[in-house]
């Protein structure tokens, strides 16, 4: 199998389906920028020492960006048969939320924006 199609050579790609769409599409940029955050949360799994509960917490988000990335490729009008694209829901935006608020307990109060950077992890 090639890695390379040369069907997107007049500045097209493919939706999951065979929609054609430009490759600046908003929701091409989307979900390249789903994947570069996917990216940057396996590069946080990989630091050394890294917590049990926060290594499975990313690897759930992970998990769920696959997803994420599945529904923004796939137009709502285009299921195939026999194949279910699994959509995001409002469960999955609740529990996400809900993490961000169990850790935020955690956290002093912020009076300004927090910049990356202090340890590997952290940036």
């Amino acid at each position: 199998m090639k890695i390379y199609t040369k069907t997107g050579d007049d500045g097209t790609t493919g939706l999951f389906g065979g929609e054609r769409v430009m490759k600046d599409a908003p929701r091409i940029e989307a979900y390249g920028e789903v994947d570069e955050l996917n990216t940057l949360l396996g590069v946080a799994r990989s630091a050394p020492d890294v917590p049990e509960e926060i290594d499975t917490l990313l690897a759930r988000i992970q998990s769920e960006l696959f997803i994420l990335g599945a529904d923004l490729a796939t137009p709502e009008r285009k299921e195939r048969k026999n194949i279910s694209i699994p959509r995001v829901t409002t469960s999955e935006v609740e529990c996400l939320e809900g993490d961000i608020d169990r850790f935020e307990r955690n956290l002093p109060d912020l009076r300004n924006f927090i910049l990356p950077g202090g340890s590997e992890l952290g940036a």
